[in-house]
Parts: C-alpha cells; sequence; structure tokens
C-alpha cells in the first residue's frame, strides 16, 4: 500500500477550486499553525513549524496565521507560563532532585496554560483547522472546542512518535513516516483520517568559500569536524554516547560541533564534554541559516538516536552533501533509503569506527551527491506543501 498517497489521490484539490479561490467563490481555509515553543525554544518541533508557516503562507487557498509562544517574527504572541521560566524560578529547586521529570511538568505546563491563553484567539479568528505537533496541547483545545460547541478541526502532525492511542482523539493525523501509519492504521484508526506527509527541509549553501566558512567556527584546515544537530539530551538524541565515542578516537584534530537547544541533561552533557573534550567542543544554538553554515564547515554529520520518527536535520545534512553517521531506524531508512547503511550505533565503539571510515575512506563526491538528489526528490517542498493544503481544504470541506 502506498500509504504516502491515500489522502491525497482521495480528496485531490482540482486546478478549478484554486481558480474559485483566486475568483473569490470560495473562501480560503483558515488554518491557525500552533507551536507553544517557538520564540523561546529551537528545537526540531518549533523550527519544522516555522517552516510550514513561511512554505504555506502565500498559498491562495489558505489563510494562515501562526501562534507562538515567544516572540517569532510574524507570528501572534499566546499567554503562557514558558517551560524554561517555569524552571529558572518556580520549580528550580525541584529540578534539582529530578531534572527529567520536573522538565516534563513544565513543559506539559506551558502546552496548558497556552491552550487557555488560545481560547480568545480561536473565538476571534474563528480558525477551521488547527495544526500542532503538541498531542497534550491538542488534548486540552479539544475539550475545550467541545465545551464550547465551536467548529475548528485539529491535526496532530506526530513528529513526537506518539502511539496510536495518543493520536485517536484527533480529527486528522499527519503521519511523517510510513512506519507509524501502518501502526496507527493495524490499531484501528481510519486511513481517511490520516496521510503520511513528512516534513520538508531547505539548505541553502554559504556563498562564502568553505575555508571560510571553518574559520568561522575555529577550525583548522586539518580538523575533522564532527556535528550532530539535535537537542542536547541523553535518553534520545544519545548526546553522551556522541561525547564518549569523539573522545575514544583520542585525535586532538577531531572537533565536535553540538548544534542544538538545552534540556534537563544539559549541564551534565557539557561537564562531561569539558572532561572528555576540553576546547575541542562547541556547544551552539544556531537560527536555520547559522545550522547551515555549520553543516557546510563540518566534515561528517552524527545522529546517533537508536529510533527516531524523522530527523528534517538528516534530510539538511544530505542536501548539503556531508557524509552521515546514524543507526538504522525508521526515521533514517525512510529518509535515506538503500543509502542507510548498516552502522550499529547501539554498541560501544560503533560511532568511532563509522568516523574512522568516514575519515580514511570517504564517499565519492558523486555518491554525496547521488544521496542528495535522491533525498530532495522525497522532500520536494513544492509538492509536499501542495499535500499539506490538499489535507487542509478535504478536511475543512468534509466538515462544513
Amino acid at each position: 500500500m502506498d500509504s504516502s498517497n491515500t489522502f491525497s489521490d482521495r480528496f485531490k484539490t482540482s486546478a478549478a477550486s484554486h481558480a474559485a479561490v483566486h475568483a473569490g467563490t470560495i473562501a480560503p481555509v483558515k488554518l491557525a499553525m500552533v507551536s507553544c515553543g517557538l520564540g523561546n525554544v529551537n528545537r526540531g518541533f518549533e523550527v519544522s513549524t516555522a517552516r510550514w508557516y513561511s512554505a504555506l503562507k502565500n498559498d491562495p487557498r489558505l489563510e494562515v496565521r501562526l501562534f507562538a509562544g515567544g516572540n517569532f517574527p510574524d507570528s501572534t504572541w499566546v499567554a503562557n507560563l514558558p517551560r524554561d521560566f517555569l524552571l529558572r524560578w518556580p520549580l528550580f529547586i525541584a529540578s534539582l532532585f529530578n531534572k527529567r521529570r520536573v522538565w516534563e511538568f513544565a513543559y506539559g505546563s506551558e502546552m496548558v496554560t497556552f491552550a487557555i491563553g488560545m481560547l480568545p484567539h480561536i473565538i476571534s479568528y474563528r480558525p477551521d483547522v488547527v495544526w500542532t505537533k503538541e498531542a497534550p496541547f491538542g488534548y486540552v483545545l479539544i475539550f475545550f472546542r467541545d465545551l464550547l460547541k465551536l467548529k475548528f478541526k485539529v491535526i496532530i502532525a506526530n513528529g513526537g512518535g506518539f502511539k496510536p492511542n495518543t493520536v485517536k482523539l484527533f480529527d486528522y493525523v499527519q503521519h511523517l513516516q510510513p512506519s507509524s501509519y501502518e501502526t496507527a492504521l493495524s490499531f484501528g484508526i481510519p486511513k481517511e483520517k490520516m496521510q503520511v506527509l513528512p516534513h520538508f527541509a531547505r539548505y541553502v549553501q554559504p556563498e562564502r568559500s568553505r575555508q571560510e566558512v571553518r574559520q568561522e567556527f575555529g577550525l583548522q584546515p586539518d580538523d575533522f569536524a564532527v556535528i550532530t544537530v539535535s537537542a542536547w539530551n541523553r535518553y534520545h538524541k544519545r548526546i553522551d554516547y556522541i561525547i564518549n565515542e569523539v573522545a575514544s578516537l583520542n585525535d586532538p584534530s577531531v572537533k565536535l560541533i553540538m548544534c542544538g537547544h538545552p534540556e534537563p541533561d544539559t549541564a551534565y552533557l557539557k561537564e562531561l564534554g569539558k572532561k572528555l573534550l576540553a576546547d575541542r567542543i562547541q556547544w551552539l544554538t544556531l537560527p536555520p541559516e547559522g545550522v547551515h553554515r555549520a553543516l557546510f564547515a563540518a566534515d561528517v554529520y552524527v545522529i546517533a538516536s537508536i529510533d527516531e520518527v524523522f530527523g528534517a536535520a538528516t534530510i539538511e545534512a544530505a542536501l548539503a552533501e556531508r557524509p552521515i553517521a546514524c543507526h538504522p531506524n525508521a526515521g533514517t531508512r525512510y529518509i535515506l533509503g538503500d543509502f542507510v547503511g548498516d552502522c550499529d550505533l547501539s554498541k560501544e565503539g560503533g560511532l568511532a569506527e563509522r568516523l574512522n571510515q568516514i575519515r580514511h575512506n570517504p564517499a565519492t563526491k558523486e555518491k554525496l551527491k547521488e544521496i542528495r538528489d535522491s533525498v530532495n526528490g522525497k522532500f520536494s517542498e513544492e509538492v509536499l506543501c501542495s499535500k499539506f493544503a490538499d489535507a487542509v481544504v478535504s478536511l475543512r470541506d468534509r466538515q462544513s
């Protein structure tokens, strides 16, 4: 079954509907795109939301508004209690005893207060569809929708590896890769309520020479720069594993660039990095163009997750023609296909072995271009945005 085409084949938007929107005979769909942490946090959830918004806001079929929990360009701010604020002050003492649990509580509090703060905007804007990646926020919003007898539908983009039981209450599920779609289908969620629609990624190569960009990151000509782009945590992204594996190479010319955003584990990870790598590790929170420069400067991209739902940064690394060291899982297999390799990053020494292989027996430029073209063909912005708009329009039309 080609699950990626299930919804769009059945509800494909015709050229006539485009013309009708332009002519004013059909009102565009009011779409609210929501990210509770946008403007305060720079993770994949927030980056992908902003990217979808920037691509969809000019589609004539949609009237799109972006709602954010922080100060973000071209967005509407929604009152909330940001997780970082809660962790810095009222929950600081508690976080000393159990950082992870307290962080989860703070994040949950952010989403609940955001949903409450969103209600005046819902009532004034009256969206047809609300799109989010954060299930707890969506639950609270659905509760208020049903309580107040409002008419909008809620789409959940399943970028967090949510189980079918978590997403079944939503009106529509956007799966980022086929395996979660098939699992939800087996669970009993109707195929009419789902679609495989991955995030697209953009990569813009810097105009300056690679040598100049490497100098920006303090890299010498003979340095071998390893980069990871992810949240700084142990439980999922396994940043401690990356640090230990790079340190085991025992080579002062191997440098590590950590692009991402702090999480509860970060203080421990920074101490570990300082202990094992000293000044050979950098911790950088960068805007998208900064991440692109860092990828351009690096020699290899690493993602050490054993389980991964998707991974937009992996797409960007492929588009930047960087060698990729990853564990074969649902997300990396979907992105890289036959190029994913068989490197086992669950074992000690697995990443170190792969890094040595890439350094001393690198892929040819032709092979890296082949990977780039393969990935680009799957995650074309034009095609994916058209499917996204088709799904939103069809969802509105079904509720009319």
